[in-house]
């Protein structure tokens, strides 16, 4: 798949690109955790994959089994550092890349988000959190690694649904410590657009064929577009003023990005693509 080379918008705004592959089987190799340098555009310095079980990064693009989960680092380090966690300033700025979900079914999810990692402890310090042997340092909205962080989730999809949530949190303590955060936070879905998203030529966006993300935030809007040839779905989040209003600081600062692909029983996925999937197994 081939990166679309993209110019920056007029004004302040900047591109990141980057393409991501998913398939169902892992690949054999190394058990290194750093799979190399993912080319982004934009970025301004290099960004290496850090994760497992073992994908594969060929130049721009990014190829994830299932169960896995990777993050964007500043170095090829062969343990998790917590300051060495990419932080995507993305204020005012777009964030783009081209994603091939032709053999992620229902029941699964390839998500790509960023959360405030490293997270902090009550003395600012980095936390390991409860994930030291997967994901060392993680933090999110859900406290799912025991941490809580401001979390965008850019893109969770499948085949047939594509759902884009920021997550804000209560303001942090004096220490940037997160006690508190927005679960649920304020998601859009192309399942609300009918004929928008789903495998097939009926569709606008065709999910048996690549197709682009481009994200661009402002301080209190989040727009999200889904492009495929002349095709584009908007997923449109400027009722969500609060919850990215209150994530301004974290946007200014800088994110972490993740990539996760994961899924196994269809009710464990319901909040996603239910309907239109029925009880199918990822």
């Amino acid at each position: 798949m081939q990166r679309r080379h993209l110019k920056p918008m007029s004004g302040e705004a900047a591109w990141i690109c980057v393409a991501i592959a998913a398939l169902t089987f892992a690949s054999a190799g190394s058990e290194d955790i750093c799979l190399g340098e993912l080319s982004m555009d934009g970025s301004g310095s290099p960004g290496y994959i850090l994760g497992g079980p073992p994908g594969r990064v060929e130049g721009d693009t990014l190829t994830l089994p299932h169960n896995s989960g990777f993050s964007v680092m500043t170095a090829c380090s062969q343990t998790w550092e917590p300051y060495e966690f990419f932080q995507f300033k993305v204020l005012d700025r777009t964030l783009s890349f081209t994603v091939d979900l032709s053999k992620v079914g229902c029941g699964c999810n390839l998500a790509l988000y960023m959360v405030q990692a490293p997270g902090l402890d009550r003395a600012g310090d980095p936390s390991i959190g409860q994930c030291e042997e997967d994901s060392p340092y993680y933090c999110d909205a859900n406290k799912v690694c025991g941490q809580w962080c401001p979390e965008m989730d850019i893109m969770e999809a499948n085949i047939k649904a594509f759902q884009a949530t920021p997550h804000s949190c209560d303001a942090p303590d004096a220490a940037g410590h997160y006690s508190n955060c927005d679960r649920s936070g304020c998601g859009l879905s192309t399942r609300d657009t009918p004929n928008s998203y789903g495998p097939g030529g009926s569709y606008q966006i065709d999910t048996t064929k690549p197709f682009d993300v481009e994200t661009t935030w402002k301080a209190n809007n989040m727009i999200t577009k889904l492009v495929q040839g002349a095709n584009v779905v908007t997923l449109d989040h400027s009722m969500c003023g609060a919850s990215l209003g209150g994530m301004a600081a974290a946007m200014t600062s800088g994110m972490s990005i993740r990539i996760t692909y994961w899924g196994k029983k269809a009710e464990t996925m319901a909040w996603l693509d239910s309907p239109p999937c029925g009880p199918e197994v990822c």
